[in-house]
């Protein structure tokens, strides 16, 4: 497999190891239905992780094997299963047609299938309870819906194929096909963050600086004024001091000059 695979391994060492395989028991799956979901589910992502979540729904048997088939219309580069313990897993080629062009270049040849049977002395699914199966696979298709047919083998031999198209989501046939939704990218949360920032800013109202100028100027007068009162007042206490003592002196030449 060409660059991409050697790209995507980093990621996958880890999900492999948090989330290979889960199986929890529960009660009343009997209802429920095989769903894919991505933790990238952006358009032409270049990598993400994909869960399948498959349920039980047999109330005398356990799930022995699940295949996986992915899609030939929006054919998927690279494929990449996670180890599941308990399982053995296997996958099946597939030859694209028409090639799928990369960065990385022209591909050709990929996986058609990801096939997980129980391992000898597991009994795979049990009943009541589900399993997730997890796959790294990249790029993802520039599309809106991908299907993925899953068909499901019981101990009891019997089968639940999952690969009845979905028209009218408000109303699904009794064994759908697992679609993946991709949506358009949206802004980083960065550029969020800062498109918020600038929003804000101009939302904010205007400062009026001329209060503040306003105010400056009266506290400004208000304390000259104050600095012209002490400088009065000490003016006419040095003049009323000089005016007594020009009074005293004159006396005193008055009376030396007497008859």
């Amino acid at each position: 497999m060409p660059t991409i695979r050697t790209s995507m391994s980093r990621r996958f060492g880890a999900a492999a190891a948090a989330a290979a395989i889960c199986v929890i028991a529960v009660a009343g799956s009997a209802s429920a239905h095989v769903t894919v979901t991505a933790d990238d589910s952006t358009k032409a992502a270049p990598d993400s992780i994909l869960t399948f979540r498959v349920p039980n729904e047999q109330d005398a048997a356990t799930t022995t094997k699940v295949d996986i088939k992915f899609p030939t219309k929006n054919p998927i580069a690279s494929v990449m299963p996670a180890a599941a313990p308990g399982w053995v897993v296997s996958s099946k080629p597939v030859k694209f047609n028409p090639p799928i062009k990369t960065d990385d270049g022209t591909i050709t040849d990929g996986v058609g299938e990801v096939v997980y049977t129980a391992a000898p002395g597991s009994k795979g699914i049990p009943i009541g309870g589900f399993a997730a199966f997890q796959i790294l696979v990249g790029p993802l298709p520039d599309a809106d819906r991908v299907p993925f047919s899953v068909v499901q083998t019981y101990s009891n031999g019997k089968v639940s194929s999952w690969i009845e198209p979905v028209t009218d989501p408000a109303n699904p046939p009794e064994n759908p096909t697992p679609i993946l939704s991709l949506h358009a990218a949206t802004a980083t949360g960065a550029e969020a963050t800062a498109a918020g920032t600038s929003a804000e800013a101009a939302a904010a109202p205007a400062v009026d600086l001329s209060s503040y100028a306003t105010k400056s100027d009266a506290s400004t007068g208000r304390t000259l004024g104050l600095l012209g009162l002490i400088v009065g007042a000490v003016a006419l206490v040095v003049g009323g001091y000089a005016l007594g003592r020009s009074r005293r002196t004159a006396a005193k030449d008055s009376t030396t000059q007497g008859p």
